[in-house]
């Protein structure tokens, strides 16, 4: 049974690399690794013929340990395709104050497919969402022409979101500096924010000032004259409308110079179904208190080889301290 069940395995392994090449090329990131499977898959196969027929002359130890470790591994993998489905189906709130799209390859002539699906999905959030700012996350590789974030916001300008809408990001190379690097360009942002509002209200502070002054010279002016206020000489409900005042009263938290705490940010990222889970755990450990999820589809021919690509990048991260 395990002879022919390896045996299957390796010819899938094979058969899918060649659809893989077929398909996408033999630029496919990590293509070769089903190539190893297969061979691993094949030496079991053969390995498992050979302890069928010699059980006797083969020390009991060896074929518990292959054993352990093929369950092992499959234990792991399951876990994994789990944690990474999971992560697909959260759902993110109705508003996002900022939603991070997450670059990927950017090609000589082109952008890449997986970078085209986010994307379209960030257009149609921009579209249901005006008031988001979309903080386009990516640098430029060793063989990109130009930094990933400059091709998206080409990209999204093009079909129709407003410049204004957009944050970017230019150096990152990886996920967990895509977050990093967005983190910090968002509490920029804030900063200014808070700067520019601060000014307003310095304004407006201003404005008041002078107002109440210009009202409190023309009552002097009046008393000076010896001009008594209007008064109305109403009988009934009307007696009792008081005069309009010209200048709004302020809270006593505004009026004292208080400022109110901030509201929590409501942030998400954007990025490949696949790809969410890490994301997320990642912006979780550089410093997110709350993070939402966004995804956009992935190719169905590829989508094994990018589970599979994706578990490995998890246990490497979770290995690096990464999430």
């Amino acid at each position: 049974m395990f002879m022919a069940a390896f045996g299957i395995l390796g010819i899938f392994g094979l058969a899918y690399f060649g659809v893989i090449l077929l398909y996408s090329g033999p630029q496919t990131s990590v293509a070769w690794c089903w190539l190893v499977f297969a061979g691993f898959w094949l030496l079991l196969a053969k390995g498992a013929h050979y302890y069928h027929h010699h059980r006797k002359q083969i020390p009991l130890w060896i074929p518990v340990s292959v054993a352990t470790l093929c369950v092992t591994g499959l234990a792991v993998f399951i876990i994994l395709q789990i944690l990474i489905v999971g992560g697909m189906v959260k759902a993110s709130p109705g508003h996002l104050d900022y939603l991070i799209v997450l670059g990927t390859k950017v090609r000589e002539d082109d952008i890449s497919d997986s970078l085209r699906r986010r994307l379209d999905k960030a257009i149609r959030y921009a579209q249901e969402h005006p008031e988001t700012k979309l903080v386009l996350s990516g640098g430029q590789g060793a063989d990109e022409p130009t930094t990933e974030a400059f091709a998206m916001a080409e990209y999204l300008r093009y079909n129709g979101v407003e410049p204004e809408q957009m944050l970017l990001e230019v150096y990152s190379t990886n996920t967990r500096e895509n977050m990093i690097c967005s983190k910090a360009l968002i509490d920029d942002q804030r900063r200014k924010e808070k700067e520019r509002a601060k000014k307003a209200r310095i304004r407006e502070d201003v404005l008041r000032m002078e107002l109440d002054r210009f009202f409190l010279e023309r009552e002097a002016d009046r008393e000076k004259l010896g001009l008594a206020p209007p008064r109305l000489n109403m009988r009934g409900p009307c007696a009792r409308i008081e005069p309009i005042r010209l200048v709004p009263k302020r809270s006593p938290a505004i009026a004292s110079g208080e400022i109110l705490p901030d509201k929590p940010l409501q942030i998400g990222v954007l990025t490949s179904n696949f790809h969410l889970y890490r994301a997320m755990k990642i912006g979780e450990k550089c410093g997110f208190k709350q993070i939402y999820g966004v995804s956009s589809s992935t190719d169905p021919v590829l989508f094994i080889h990018l589970l599979v690509r994706e578990s490995a990048a998890i246990l490497k991260d979770k290995f690096m301290g990464n999430m």
